[in-house]
């Protein structure tokens, strides 16, 4: 039995050259796509214009969608889904209330950290019905794997909504053309995306014995979500068709509003009202200009992967033309503030769940985020307070509860 990282490249590898049984090709050739593999790092993609690398940013030249996108619909955060939801209502699924991000159904994880989550392990299984099916949800998550890239890199997050398109199905109803074919509605009639500015990948997935196969979907270099189909099971002699097949789409709703607008950072879209409300008490001003040309190199800060940070300062201004100290002077308080920003929203949704900032276990993420974002207050020297950045947080979700 492989692990699941061995057995999503091998699924991946299988699926890849037989096309038309593991994807939804027949969709895709309708819609005038093609298919090619990108000569940088061999992904099979499908593209509508004349692309010849695939769209993930390393390979297509990075983040293009910023002051420029291609989305014909500018929808603010809480539109997203409000729009999703009307659109796929009509499709037939029922929008469902997201569960609380404290994971007390589970004994093998603290939060929700997907919309999947919601449904495991007892309607994945069979053991339990769903609460509809197919259904909608947009799932408020927590993962605390990058918490010191929030707020420098401009798309990195604590807490946020993954909106799920999910359907539990026996084999001979699972719909996989449809589920794709609604996917691909969205980004047209919901964003209002031209074929020729989408890109769809082919991926394999894996995970607690589960394989199937995997489409994400890009628009100028941003990943905008994915569908994963859950339908085999890994046995000693093969794959096993699975007797209830699974849609696991996830969305991010940061994502999307940040693409439609075409802002310079995340923060302002998924936060407007707060991150109004904070450059107001703080006197800081957004460079906006710099923040476009500063955000396509703020990936190259990550903490866990660059072993000189102060180099890549170096390094990232001079290729701005621009003073290393001038640099790090407008980046780093604004970083701060979107930081509190974001922090105090993922604090604001699992306390309001029960879950509560401690010592031990998942509460020890929430107190490391809670520090992080007093200690950022007090060395700026701002007067905020936490419990009203919170308030004004409720009041801008209020629509989503």
């Amino acid at each position: 039995m492989l692990i699941d990282k061995e057995m999503k490249l091998k699924f991946k590898e299988t699926a890849s050259k037989d096309p038309d049984k593991y994807y939804s090709t027949r969709v895709l050739k309708e819609e005038g796509f093609k298919r090619k593999q990108c000569p940088k790092c061999r992904t099979f993609f499908w593209t509508a214009a004349d692309s010849e690398t695939c769209d993930n940013p390393e390979c297509s030249g990075g983040f293009r969608f910023i002051d420029n996108s291609p989305s014909k619909y500018k929808l603010d955060y809480i539109e997203v889904w409000t729009k999703f939801s009307k659109i796929f209502n009509k499709l037939g699924y029922t929008p469902i209330p997201r569960y609380p991000v404290a994971a007390r159904w589970r004994e093998d994880t603290d939060f929700v950290q997907a919309s999947i989550y919601d449904f495991q392990p007892y309607v994945v299984s069979g053991e339990v019905e769903p609460p509809a099916n197919p259904l909608t949800v947009p799932q408020l998550c927590l993962r605390f794997n990058d918490i010191d890239n929030v707020g420098l890199t401009g798309s990195h997050y604590t807490g946020f909504v993954m909106i799920g398109q999910h359907a539990f199905m026996p084999p001979e109803r699972y719909d996989q053309e449809k589920y794709f074919s609604d996917i691909h509605t969205w980004l047209k009639t919901g964003l209002g995306i031209k074929n020729e500015e989408i890109t769809f990948h082919e991926d394999g997935w894996a995970g607690g014995g589960n394989v199937g196969p995997c489409m994400e979907f890009f628009s100028r270099g941003l990943e905008l979500g994915n569908q994963v189909y859950i339908t085999h099971e890994q046995t000693p002699s093969g794959l096993k068709e699975l007797n209830l097949k699974v849609l696991d789409m996830g969305m991010g709703q940061e994502r999307n509003a940040w693409f439609s607008q075409g802002a310079s950072t995340s923060y302002e879209t998924t936060f407007p009202t707060v991150i109004k409300k904070l450059t107001k008490a703080t006197d800081i001003e957004i460079d906006k200009n710099l923040m476009k040309n500063f955000l396509p190199y703020s990936a190259y800060l990550n903490v866990d992967e660059a072993s000189n940070i102060k180099k890549v300062w170096i390094d990232i201004s001079q290729k701005l033309n621009v003073d290393v100290n001038e640099l790090r002077s407008k980046i780093l308080p604004l970083a701060a503030l979107y930081s509190v920003a974001e922090h105090s929203r993922a604090l604001l949704v699992a306390i309001a769940d029960s879950a509560l900032p401690s010592n031990v276990g998942g509460g020890y993420n929430l107190r490391v985020i809670l520090r992080r974002a007093l200690s950022f207050i007090t060395k700026y020297k701002w007067d905020l307070n936490l419990s009203d950045i919170c308030e004004e947080h409720s009041k801008y979700l209020k629509p989503l509860n």
